[in-house]
């Protein structure tokens, strides 16, 4: 992953992280919260140490499509 690939990453996961729960997370399944919840710790790590970059890029994705 290149420094801008990984800086892109980076903005779009700080912009994931800072938006609202979505409501049809809140109002899922227990199974939907916790896959949400392991998704945002993955993205979280990468941004504040930069470890996982390919599971953070999956987590984002998933993260945005929600």
């Amino acid at each position: 992953m290149t420094a801008d690939e990984q800086r892109d990453l980076k903005r779009r996961a700080q912009a994931v992280l800072r938006a609202p729960i979505p409501l049809s997370i809140r109002n899922g399944s227990a199974n939907t919260a916790a896959e949400f919840k392991d998704s945002c710790a993955v993205v979280r790590a990468f941004v504040e140490r930069g470890t996982q970059q390919e599971r953070a890029k999956l987590a984002v994705l998933r993260l945005e499509g929600v």
